[in-house]
């Protein structure tokens, strides 16, 4: 039988190939299915709000998981039965008799295990065995990677140096978007893929990676490790690179201000082999670590032995396969999930040719698009087609899939381009971050209609008709998609102070055009009330009236605490904010003092922070002349009102100064302390309220 599979740069995936006879005899990989979660619980349905079982599902979810479940799910209820773990007694009692246990699913109420087929047998007989069945094995190819700096630029407006990687964004309208100050900020992005060299490549290693696992050898290290094959990370790394890269002059990612997840679950040891349980792992572990969106460049069919997954057997309707239904549950939970449509040529668009996950419902599956001699683009030869065996259309959407730039191992300043839909695939995932990025408050559903119905119609001599089964939709517009829902802005206010007094800027935009009138800012200064002020039209960016906006706070104290948040409205009537209305929160400066100021430390009660400047001195200068000689500003969060008292002590323990006695409101507070009598040393400042005593130190130099 002929192997159909991704033929992607590296198309790397799953498999402990180096774990064989020898450590396993004729053992082979099995999903067992139970039949419950233990004690006559249910693997299904809903649970109880406040019961023991809500709260050990809600256990597993990070903060993040539960705040983007709440965009898709009723409230009070953000769990259910398949968010519970496997009965650990089934898993023992399966381990007990020599079963070797791989990966568990949460999901699936399955694990999958090493048996023979003697214990298998012996297994089966199990009352809490529903049923066992193998698990699907995949060889794949790798496709030829093009190391070189050859690729033509095609330039735009630009607000920074992207070197050859602007042509890839420019295809994607990106590049408006970070123009405005739209990089991805706020946004968890997931990566399932073969291994991450990204610690040591200038394009990387300064990315915000939050969390990284290798679901292959079960640790947190997602390089290279001893019994990787040199290339293991590679194609990891280049995918990582479109979304994330930075570096100036050479490499720009299209979402690269993002948070990360890395997940390492292909094994490459000489030839591409893959396992879904390993994905299905990393998709669920990555969902409960609150990330918004994944981008997975990995596919399946079928294998040399037969097995696998076949079209013409209707298996590609998005409920057969494993990894479709994970991904499926994941869509339905918040999270936004970009998958290959695969490498295995154009079909007639009545047979689909594509790859599962991308059958899957609720995600977007991504095709691949080249440039001709005359720099139009057209539907890549090697891009697979829909439909899916239910008759849904796919793919979603395009994006250039010939010629996409990247880093490359081994680093540290190594580059290349390559092609594949596994390059195309992440290029739409950061478009889907930059989206999420302007709106998150926007669903899954709400993001692929904005991408579906905004993606520009290509090679329209050959396909007259959208959506159809070879570019879907079209080809995604990061920008358009973006200003689908009215009013954006930029992922942050700007905050400078110009001699002592305090300006904010922001840049706002519309396709509709806003009402310049009502770009409003909104603050409250210490404990007075909210007062409103007009922004004023400063430079048009896009559209007439988008661009940036200015105002000046009226004069306080210096490093008395501003909260403020910004409204617009467009001719359509819609309007927005920043920070996003779903975030519910306030934007937050110091009075005299540039640039924002971060969360506090534990938003949940009182807070004393950490001065600053620290150390101070009686000579310091800061540009725009913010906090004077023998100056320090100390910050405070309280969660109600209270009397508070702040008092200064020297090394010794004596007390030298109060500089705070009063009733102060619930939020930010701050107090200024002069140090201009004081000598040089170690500090002490101590907070104290009725129920609370809380002391830090600081440092002072004449």
């Amino acid at each position: 039988m002929s192997l159909r599979l991704l033929r992607h740069i590296f198309l790397f995936e799953i498999i402990l190939l180096t774990l064989t006879a020898d450590a396993f005899g004729q053992k082979e990989k099995y999903w067992v299915f139970f039949t419950d979660k233990g004690s006559a619980i249910p693997s299904t349905g809903q649970l109880q709000k406040g019961s023991r079982e809500s709260e050990i599902a809600e256990s597993y979810l990070d903060e993040y998981a539960l705040i983007r479940r709440a965009k898709t799910l009723p409230t009070g209820n953000l769990t259910d039965a398949a968010d519970l773990p496997i009965y650990e007694s089934y898993l023992k009692s399966i381990e007990q008799m020599g079963g070797i246990l791989c990966r568990k699913s949460r999901w699936m109420n399955a694990a999958s295990f090493y048996l023979s087929s003697t214990l298998k047998n012996e297994i089966t007989k199990f009352s809490f065995v529903q049923k066992i069945l193998p698990v699907i094995i995949f060889r794949g190819k790798s496709i030829q990677q093009k190391k070189g700096d050859d690729q033509p630029t095609i330039m735009n407006q630009q607000s920074l140096d992207y070197g050859i990687s602007a042509t890839q964004l420019n295809a994607i309208n990106a590049l408006p978007l970070h123009t405005l100050g739209i990089t991805g900020k706020g946004v968890r992005i997931g990566l399932l893929d073969t291994g991450f060299r990204w610690k040591t490549h200038e394009a990387l290693s300064s990315r915000k990676v939050i969390a990284e696992h290798d679901f292959i050898f079960n640790d947190n290290n997602t390089a290279n490790e001893q019994n990787d094959s040199n290339n293991q990370d590679a194609h990891g790394t280049l995918t990582f690179s479109i979304i994330a890269g930075y570096q100036p002059g050479k490499l720009i990612g299209a979402s690269f201000d993002s948070e990360f997840f890395l997940g390492k679950t292909e094994y490459i040891p000489s030839e591409t082999i893959r396992e879904e349980d390993n994905w299905v792992a990393g998709i669920e572990r990555m969902e409960a670590s609150g990330v918004d969106v994944i981008s997975s460049s990995v596919g399946y069919d079928i294998f040399d032995d037969g097995t696998g997954y076949f079209w013409s057997y209707g298996d590609f309707n998005g409920k057969t396969s494993f990894v479709a239904r994970a991904a499926a549950r994941a869509a339905q939970l918040g999270v936004l999930v970009c998958t290959s449509m695969g490498n295995e040529g154009n079909g007639n668009g009545i047979e689909g040719t594509l790859l599962t996950p991308a059958d899957a419902d609720s995600i977007i599956s991504v095709g691949g698009v080249e440039f001709d001699k005359n720099n139009n683009l057209h539907l890549w030869t090697s891009s697979s087609t829909g439909p899916t065996n239910d008759g849904r259309i796919k793919p979603d959407v395009v994006a250039l899939a010939v010629g996409v730039y990247h880093a490359t191992v081994p680093g540290p300043a190594t580059y290349g381009s390559s092609q594949g839909n596994s390059v195309s695939t992440p290029l739409v995932a950061g478009a889907s971050g930059l989206i999420l990025s302007a709106r998150p408050e926007l669903t899954p559903i709400q993001i692929r209609d904005a991408i579906r119905e905004t993606a520009r119609h290509i090679d329209t001599l050959n396909f007259p008709t959208f959506p159809n089964n070879f570019l879907g939709w079209g080809l995604v517009d990061a920008f358009r998609a973006a200003t689908y829902f009215g009013p954006i802005f930029g992922n942050e206010p700007v905050v400078t102070v110009l001699s002592g007094k305090t300006i904010v800027s922001v840049t706002a935009l519309s396709s509709y055009g806003l009402n310049p009138d009502s770009v409003l800012i909104h603050f409250t200064a210490g404990s007075s009330t909210e007062q409103i002020l007009p922004m004023m039209f400063d430079s048009s960016a896009f559209f007439t009236t988008s661009g940036k906006y200015i105002v000046e706070i009226p004069e306080e104290q210096l490093g008395t605490t501003i909260n403020f948040y910004i409204t617009a409205s467009d001719s359509s009537g819609k309007k927005y904010q920043t920070p996003a209305p779903s975030l519910n929160r306030f934007w937050w400066i110091y009075y005299g003092i540039p640039g924002l100021q971060q969360e506090p430390i534990n938003p949940k009660s009182i807070a004393l922070e950490q001065n600053f400047p620290n150390p101070f001195s009686s000579n310091q200068s800061f540009p725009g002349g913010w906090i004077p000689g023998n100056m320090t500003i100390i910050p405070f969060y309280l969660t109600r009102t209270e009397r508070v008292v702040i008092k200064i002590y020297n090394i010794l323990g004596e007390e030298i100064d109060e500089i705070a006695n009063g009733i102060y409101n619930p939020g930010r507070n701050s107090v200024l302390w002069n140090a201009s009598r004081s000598p040089s040393g170690v500090y002490f400042y101590r907070l104290s309220t009725s129920t609370t005593s809380v002391t830090k130190k600081m440092v002072f130099i004449r």
